[in-house]
């Protein structure tokens, strides 16, 4: 019903409305129809009683009561099943691979191994590009799925995963293999992505620690190298109860140029490409006349560390390097068209129709509506600050100009999204209890030992958890409104036959 698809303030004002003109209109038929018109007594205690249950069905309905009903959400279930090949194939992950895929075939003959990748597997041989990142898995099991709700994903892995912080899509089932090695080892990761800021700018460096086969309490000191010289270290602790731990590095700047980070702890260490630049993009914005429009983008240009440059000719010529851009109220001029295609550009109060040919990527957006100015002093008088318009304009600028900034820079995309997301630092072979265990303690992932694949239950078809109870009111109710309209039916068939007679 169309009700439903409205706010429940909204519904109840309409169905009030509603009620109050049917209950007028029943008044006036009962007026126009009483019950002392020459009917026998048994008609009258028909009639009446029919009448009855009819304005005690209106009262219940005007009364804020709910019905509980049970909304079937027996959806198919879709099944992914992923491998995570080691750093190197190995005898006995040939025989663990082929185990798992003979257990699994008995209850899903139809079902196919990918990669992180997506790619299918064939013959249990790597093919696509190798990945270990938990980050690339969640964009391919989004792209398998296809917006399917109801997603169980086994994992066949032997722990040394990377993004450990990703929430996956889905139930997942940790499948572990590899052999359990008894010597304890401290292990890193941290980005392989270059770090960019501005001069004296603060920034964020994220290292994960972890404890290999944990045996003892015992401290480590975290050293970071900046140009071969050092700079900071920062003790962390490891004891039973935390055996995998996350921390930021905070650093800054004021020497422009690129440096190398070195991040070094218990014999191992990792090299970060950081560069310090003025600006962190050059936009370039067009406008039909100063506004403060202009001042508004100015501001979150400026938190930004972005440097805008403003034009307000509209015939004045683009420089060839020029690849970020702004245009207000005016569009570029027909010979930059396919300039603009290839930038990236944001669209602000410009035509619709004329504006819509650009967007055949994600490198374009485009606001209509009020002006910013006078969206930021209603929030100005309302909060008393700029929050929420320099957030979302902020958030915008990071997505069209910063970040396709910085995406420029790696010349092969493809390359990125394969290797450089993951962690290039040492993994040790065997099994990675202390990341394992650290994923199963997630609310959606669990551990699935190869020898319990047989016996394990995933016919999630017959839970109970495939029902979920909703309440809606009296009058929301289909059936009641089935009832109301059989005794209005009922009361007029009744007194119809009786006229008739």
């Amino acid at each position: 019903m169309f009700l439903d698809e409205i706010s429940i303030q909204t519904s109840i004002a309409i169905y009030a409305g509603l009620g109050f003109l049917f209950l007028l209109g029943f008044g006036y038929y009962f007026f126009l129809n009483p019950l002392n018109k020459g009917q026998s007594f048994s008609w009258k205690i028909l009639l009446g009683s029919i009448r009855g249950l009819i304005l005690a069905s209106l009262f219940v309905a005007i009364l804020p009561f709910k019905i509980f009903n049970k909304v079937n959400l027996n959806e198919l279930v879709q099944y992914i099943f992923v491998v995570d090949f080691p750093d190197s194939l190995t005898k006995d992950f040939d025989r663990t691979f082929r185990k798992a895929d003979s257990v699994l075939k008995i209850k899903y003959p139809e079902f196919k191994w990918v990669d992180f990748n997506g790619q299918e597997i064939v013959d249990f041989k790597r093919l696509s590009p190798f990945s270990r990142s938990l980050i690339r898995l969640n964009q391919t099991i989004r792209k398998l799925s296809k917006g399917q709700s109801r997603k169980e994903i086994f994992i066949l892995t032997d722990g040394n995963l990377n993004d450990l912080n990703v929430d996956l899509v889905g139930n997942i089932h940790l499948i572990p293999y590899g052999q359990i090695i008894n010597k304890e080892q401290i292990e890193f990761s941290t980005t392989n992505l270059p770090i960019f800021s501005v001069p004296s700018e603060e920034v964020h460096l994220p290292v994960d620690v972890w404890v290999k086969n944990f045996k003892r309490n015992r401290n480590v000191i975290i050293n970071i190298d900046v140009d071969g010289t050092f700079l900071k270290k920062q003790k962390i602790s490891f004891d039973t109860d935390h055996t995998y731990l996350i921390i930021d590095v905070d650093l800054s700047s004021r020497k422009l140029g690129k440096h190398k980070i070195k991040v070094s702890l218990d014999g191992v260490s990792k090299w970060i490409d950081w560069n310090v630049v003025n600006e962190k993009a050059t936009v370039y914005g067009f406008s039909d006349a100063l506004d403060p429009d202009v001042g508004v983008l100015n501001r979150v240009a400026k938190n930004k560390f972005i440097k805008l440059i403003w034009n307000f000719d509209v015939n004045a010529k683009i420089s060839d390097k020029a690849d970020k851009f702004i245009f207000m109220r005016v569009l570029p001029k027909e010979i930059y068209k396919i300039k603009m295609i290839n930038s990236s550009v944001l669209f602000l109060n410009t035509s619709k129709d004329k504006t819509s040919l650009y967007f055949k990527s994600d490198h374009h957006a485009k606001m209509d509506g009020e002006s910013l100015w006078d969206v930021q002093m209603k929030e100005f008088q309302a909060t008393g600050t700029y929050a929420k318009t320099d957030s979302t304009m902020g958030a915008l600028f990071d997505n069209l100009f910063v970040n396709n900034t910085l995406d420029s820079l790696n010349k092969d995309r493809a390359f990125v999204d394969d290797l450089l997301n993951q962690d290039q630092s040492v993994n040790s072979l065997g099994r990675n209890d202390p990341k394992l265990n650290f994923l199963a303690n997630k609310n959606n992932i669990d551990l699935l030992e190869i020898d319990d694949l047989a016996t394990a239950d995933f016919n999630l078809e017959e839970q109970n958890s495939n029902f979920r109870e909703e309440s809606v009111y009296v009058w929301q109710n289909n059936y009641f409104k089935l009832w109301l309209l059989l005794l209005i039916l009922t009361e007029w068939l009744i007194r119809k036959f009786r006229e008739l007679r």
